[in-house]
């Protein structure tokens, strides 16, 4: 793999976009936190968008990347939101379950269908109302109505 990754920060008004490209993963992933961290508690946004459409790879690193900042926004008072995922990346994000944490915006058709089904809410099927049955007592050839169960008894 080729350990090579960058980053730009554009910061307009109360939001900051941060463009990544390369692959993220443990080595690259320490310089783009202290980067971004750097221009957050500098210009302390509102809003910080990760656009990883340049991403070419990225491993639980980038996930950590990710919920970290998150985590510093969240104590900023403002929100993130991931922008266009390249397609190396959608898969892991999916996997983690990014959609129920923070906003990801797809910008082609299939995966703008994908986002509009997480987010809607989860509604089972409504169940059959089946009434239970009762153990029928079957008649056994000796004719007393009983089931048997258990070892027969043993008279002394």
């Amino acid at each position: 793999m080729n350990k090579q990754a960058s980053f730009l920060c554009d910061a307009v008004g109360t939001t900051v976009t941060v463009y990544i490209r390369g692959e993220i993963d443990h080595h690259t992933a320490v310089s783009i936190r202290n980067g971004i961290d750097g221009v957050l508690f500098e210009k302390r946004p509102e809003k910080l968008i990760l656009d990883l459409s340049g991403v070419s790879f990225m491993d639980s690193s980038g996930l950590g990347l990710i919920m970290g900042r998150l985590s510093v926004m969240k104590s900023l008072g403002g929100e993130m939101t991931l922008q266009q995922p390249s397609r190396e990346t959608r898969t892991m994000l999916q996997l983690a379950g990014m959609e129920r944490l923070l906003s990801i915006v797809y910008t082609d058709e299939i995966h703008e269908k994908q986002q509009i089904k997480a987010k809607k809410a989860y509604i089972p099927p409504k169940a059959e109302s089946v009434p239970c049955r009762q153990a029928s007592r079957e008649k056994s050839k000796t004719g007393s109505g009983k089931r048997r169960t258990g070892a027969p008894k043993t008279t002394a």
